[in-house]
């Protein structure tokens, strides 16, 4: 033994050293490993299919869930402390000095609690942690509703550049006939060689479009993803067309005041102010006498053997007479904060109703938009069919023939944008009446 101390005083230094690694490996997260999937190897991705990877698999999701699953142990454990404490104990001792025998001792004892009158603290705080519950499930649906917005945007967004990219590709085609059409004009002398050298840069940035709508479709396949809990394909995949998703034409709200009333944002700031008022009724308890109830019954004695019982029931009352105002100054303490967060739910109420009203004014527009978008479009490729055929036999200039192409092309890109903006505006609309992903995964 005294070899070993001797070794350990030499190595102690090594030897924490050790420890200290070892912990740290114990104590070291790691992190689901992430993948990529070749994403034409993958079918299109799909609404629905979208809807259950992020409920199954988002991280926000899974954290609010385990927050909700934490606050519920905690109402748990405060509704528990209006039962009794039971404690036992098991005591054996042995003491023994230089000039008397030893004297062994042996106790066993069983103590219980229970509080008959704590001022109201302990059913404050039991309400306390029911309305901190209640207030996380209310942030769980906030969670839902905002991982619904973000998923819903960026499905529309990727759907959006696939449709784009089509777009630029026809458009690509074109600029590269109008410019061989121009190359024809300049070498048989009936156009100059500004024209034909606009029409070949024209070509050229239209063929970059492409390349960059085809860069920007990678890189929205991994934001889509990143909302699906992490299902990284790439490119990726989705089933669908903006015309297939667009909703019918929203109506207007009847009351944007009880709509925004039921909003899990409000709803969460006002289980929390609920959360405040009983937290102010736990902190007048220090204002009250307080009124508990023990018992003890134990055996003692010097051996096994040798042990006789004895008992204990008492009463015990407990007054503040004076503490320095402290008791007083947190109850004034505690009804501030209280008061503070009525205010906080009351503001964000009225922000949800103004935002209400903007969000449908703003989904309405888009909605109502889309027709006047396509209006242009039909104008657009019909003029461009008259000055195109009207350039070819000379009876219209080239500035006349650019400007009925750059037209034509605008109005193709913007009514794809318009579509993906309802969609987006529709998006926020649900979001902000609190729509969330189990609602989304419900409907059909």
């Amino acid at each position: 033994m005294m070899a070993f101390a001797a070794w350990f005083r030499g190595h102690t230094r090594w030897v924490i050293l050790i420890l200290l690694l070892a912990a740290n490996g114990c104590l070291r997260v790691r992190l689901p490993e992430a993948h990529l999937i070749p994403g034409r190897a993958q079918e299109g991705m799909m609404w629905q299919r979208a809807v259950q990877l992020a409920l199954a698999h988002h991280p926000d999701l899974r954290q609010a869930r385990e927050t909700l699953s934490a606050k519920a142990h905690n109402r748990n454990q405060a509704l528990g402390t209006f039962l009794p404490t039971v404690d036992g104990t098991v005591s054996r001792k042995r003491a023994r000095t230089t000039t008397s025998s030893t004297n062994n001792s042996l106790a066993l004892d069983l103590d219980v609690t229970q509080p008959l009158f704590t001022g109201f603290e302990t059913t404050g705080e039991a309400l306390k942690a029911w309305r901190e519950w209640e207030a996380a499930r209310w942030a769980y649906v906030e969670e839902s509703a905002t991982v619904r917005q973000a998923l819903r945007i960026a499905f529309v967004e990727l759907l959006r550049l696939y449709q784009l990219l089509d777009v630029d590709r026809k458009i690509a085609a074109r600029r590269h006939d109008n410019a061989e059409l121009l190359r024809l004009r300049y070498e048989a002398g009936r156009e100059h060689e500004g024209s034909w050298r606009r029409a070949q840069a024209i070509a050229e940035q239209a063929a970059f479009d492409v390349r960059q709508s085809e860069r920007q479709i990678e890189s929205q396949s991994l934001a889509l993803g990143r909302q699906l809990g992490g299902y990284f394909a790439v490119p990726m995949a989705v089933a669908g067309e903006l015309e297939q998703l667009m909703p019918r034409g929203p109506e207007p709200p009847s009351d944007y005041v009880a709509l925004a009333e039921k909003t899990p944002f409000v709803q969460r700031l006002t289980r929390s102010a609920e959360a405040q008022q009983a937290a102010l009724l736990s902190s007048q308890a220090a204002l009250w006498p307080t009124v508990e109830g023990t018992f003890n019954y134990g055996y003692s004695g010097t051996s096994a053997s040798n042990l006789k019982d004895d008992s204990t029931l008492g009463v015990t009352v407990s007054v503040p007479l004076f503490h320095g105002g402290r008791n007083v100054q947190s109850v004034l303490e505690s009804n501030a904060e209280y008061q503070a967060a009525v205010e906080a739910a009351r503001s964000v109420r009225d922000l949800r109703i103004a935002e209400l009203g903007e969000r449908w004014a703003a989904f309405r527009d888009a909605w109502e938009l889309v027709a006047v978008k396509y209006a242009f479009l039909e104008a657009a490729r019909q003029r461009a069919e008259i000055v195109h055929a009207q350039y070819t036999t000379g009876l219209a200039n080239f500035q006349d023939f650019d400007i009925a192409e750059q037209e034509l092309a605008d109005s193709e890109k913007a009514s794809v944008q318009s579509l993906a903006n309802v969609l987006t505006e529709e998006a926020k609309w649900i979001f902000t009446k609190g729509g969330t992903l189990e609602e989304a995964s419900d409907a059909k």
